[in-house]
């Protein structure tokens, strides 16, 4: 190329996006709390959404965690019960950032799509959380 740059050809992008209402979250998680936790969340993400001081607040990061599993395996290609809930966990960087960690088949499949890793974000307005994923190529 002109001028020294090189250009990396990438596959093409993976998108996923969900939307899931709180109140849903709330009525499930009231339900069978012991359960949807378990179903649901690692260990550490069940631990940060019960930290928040209010209970409105904690429905708000579980919806949040549930959408950007959904849009994580919308990336994947596959989603529940191809890959179990908990083989996608939603942590934090040391920013405050989300960040995706796969194991076990959400793993299996980000390698098989040649993803170098899943970028998520997560936004919760009143009784909606959102969250899109994308699927970053490896070069």
């Amino acid at each position: 190329m002109k001028g020294g740059m090189d250009v990396v050809k990438l596959g093409p992008l993976r998108v996923g996006l969900d939307v899931v209402v709180v109140s849903r979250v709330k009525q499930m998680y009231e339900k069978r709390p012991r359960q949807f936790v378990q179903r649901l969340f690692s260990k550490d993400e069940a631990t940060y959404c019960l930290a928040a001081a209010r209970p409105c607040r904690r429905y708000q990061r579980f919806a949040g965690r549930i959408a950007a599993k959904e849009a994580v395996m919308k990336v994947l290609g596959k989603g529940w019960p191809h890959v179990p809930w908990t083989d996608i966990e939603i942590d934090r960087d040391g920013s405050g950032q989300p960040i995706a960690k796969l194991r076990g088949r959400a793993l299996e499949l980000m390698e098989r799509h040649k993803l170098a890793h899943i970028q998520v974000s997560i936004t919760h307005d009143g009784e909606i959380a959102v969250a899109v994923a994308v699927g970053i190529p490896k070069t």
